[in-house]
């Protein structure tokens, strides 16, 4: 066996444990929508007149105070994700696509309940699990935006301060979390987190067993 074929047998043999390494070392890594999801389930539900100092979870209307006009659209909305791709093709056809440039902007806004209305000061807050509301292609570019606008119904969970007897939501500094969600994208977190703890499970206990085979 010459040394072409010797790489490419370990090539072979070693790829699936590299393939199921990788695979489980992304699950496993933190970042801030697992945070998100992560603290959000073990948070009640507070409603906007009664909610306490600290970290919170309240859902409501979105009250927009001053409108910002969205790049892909130019339609008026308090806030968006807004993502650059460069789009390439290959010889199948398919295409793939290569985040370039990412931007959230949000204005000051407010939330409502059935029990009274709370100001959200927006800095550091994250879209997460919100479908884009437009699409658009210009060349070899793909524009991408997610926006939110008055009357959405919305969760957000991030750390209520008072401010001269007023109420408000910030950025919570401990947990590093201003996250802003819809029910539906919890509702689907929900239904598939037991499958991906099963996926995850059922990789690691496959690395195991490939490890001990190929140590042997």
């Amino acid at each position: 066996m010459d040394n072409y074929d010797y790489y490419a047998e370990k090539v072979i043999t070693y790829l699936p444990l590299v393939i199921l390494s990788i695979i489980a070392v992304v699950l496993l890594l933190p970042n801030s929508r697992k945070r998100f999801l992560r603290i959000q389930a073990s948070l009640p539900t507070s409603k906007i007149k009664s909610v306490a100092m600290g970290l919170v979870e309240i859902q409501g209307k979105l009250i927009m105070k001053e409108p910002l006009i969205s790049p892909v659209a130019r339609e008026e909305c308090i806030g968006y994700y807004y993502t650059i791709e460069d789009v390439t093709r290959d010889k199948e056809g398919k295409n793939s696509y290569t985040t370039i440039h990412k931007e959230t902007q949000c204005n000051l806004f407010q939330m409502q309940d059935d029990t009274g209305t709370i100001e959200v000061h927006p800095e550091g807050i994250e879209l997460i699990f919100i479908e884009e509301t437009n699409v658009s292609y210009n060349g070899q570019k793909r524009y991408k935006e997610t926006l939110l606008k008055s009357g959405q119904e919305m969760l957000l969970v991030g750390a209520a301060d008072s401010r001269n007897g007023e109420a408000f939501i910030k950025k919570d500094t401990g947990h590093k979390l201003l996250g802003i969600t819809t029910a539906a994208g919890i509702s689907v977190w929900n239904k598939y987190q037991p499958l991906l703890r099963s996926f995850l499970v059922t990789c690691i206990v496959i690395l195991i067993v490939m490890i001990l085979i190929l140590s042997q």
